[in-house]
């Protein structure tokens, strides 16, 4: 890879990245500490992508942006429904007086659930979920105690009336260029990326980042039992793209050497799914597995994100034949075959 710049901007600055691309950084109370948010276009025409959390030091960057300096975006692009990209959808309505809001519907509906989810339902969920695989009970505790955590980082966005719906393959011109919709699947459902042909330019959400690899989960709510699966064919339809190709991904800087990235992607799920398989010589819970995936002490976020991911690759083994899985007395283990 080659990255086209060494550092980020400052939170709160504007870098140009490209023709018609700026470049914002949003800092983030997790573990992976930004976001990059894009935002295309000049003032009279410009579509914000991607929005941060919801918390006051983000809002204050924002308002810097926009407010002191006379203008907000027309419209804003919400590329899938975790909070550090929905986050703060709902607020750019409400404080800037954003007209349109486009996205993919999956997405939007999903933020809405979870947005309006009471917090005993959403923590009871999660709780019975964290147990059947294995998780320790101060986990649980922490989980009940937690109740709607979504909710912490990511106000409520626009009703599904203000929105536009994107399709993959739809071509679109926003802020005087031209773009074809991408979905991407495995670290969210329907996750909206933008291809411009013109200059090769990929704003690629979460789907393909420069120094980690996203995170793939089977998790409550979301339809896909074989994420893994889902997440491994979009790499395989971007490697159509041109080796050339900038991409803007959503963590990271920006970077060309498109090709060579998605290969270290695959191999890196190729040897995880390995180490799984040796593992499971005798059942193993997904909790069991964190010692083998993940090297570090995880935190709350981590937990939930290190349990979903041991999933994802246990159901692309189990559908391969290559483990089975085993119910007992409500926990659930896997043993190779």
């Amino acid at each position: 890879m080659k990255f086209e710049f060494e550092t980020p901007p400052a939170p709160g600055d504007i870098r140009a990245v490209c023709e018609g691309i700026q470049w914002l950084y949003m800092p983030l109370p997790f573990a992976l500490d930004h976001v990059n948010c894009w935002l295309l276009g000049e003032p009279d025409n410009q579509v914000l992508i991607d929005t941060g959390v919801d918390n006051p030091a983000t809002r204050k960057h924002w308002t810097s942006i926009f407010a002191e300096r006379g203008h907000w975006p027309q419209q804003t692009l919400i590329t899938h429904f975790h909070p550090d990209h929905m986050g703060l959808a709902g607020w750019m309505e409400n404080e800037g007086g954003c007209g349109q809001f486009l996205g993919s519907e999956i997405e939007v509906d999903i933020a809405l659930l979870l947005s309006d989810a009471d917090g005993a339902s959403y923590s009871a969920l999660y709780e019975k979920w964290y147990a059947q695989n294995g998780i320790p009970e101060e986990a649980l505790a922490l989980v009940r105690r937690n109740g709607n955590t979504y909710k912490m980082v990511a106000g409520r966005p626009p009703p599904s009336s203000r929105w536009t719906y994107l399709q993959d393959g739809q071509q679109l011109t926003l802020a005087g260029h031209d773009y074809t919709v991408l979905i991407g699947r495995g670290h969210a459902p329907d996750m909206i990326m933008l291809y411009r042909e013109s200059d090769h330019v990929l704003i690629a959400a979460d789907q393909v980042l420069p120094s980690i690899s996203p995170n793939v989960s089977v998790m409550p709510r979301l339809m896909d039992t074989n994420p893994l699966k889902s997440f491994l064919d979009t790499l395989e339809r971007l490697r159509s793209l041109p080796e050339d190709t900038l991409v803007l991904p959503s963590h990271g800087l920006p970077f060309r050497g498109l090709h060579g990235r998605l290969q270290a992607l695959v191999e890196h799920h190729d040897m995880r799914l390995e180490q799984i398989v040796s593992a499971c010589h005798e059942p193993r819970s997904a909790h069991d597995l964190f010692a083998v995936l993940f090297r570090r002490k995880l935190d709350p976020q981590q937990t939930s994100f290190a349990l979903g991911e041991s999933l994802a690759h246990l159901h692309y083994l189990q559908k391969q034949g290559r483990v089975e899985r085993m119910d007992s007395e409500g926990l659930t283990h896997y043993v190779a075959c």
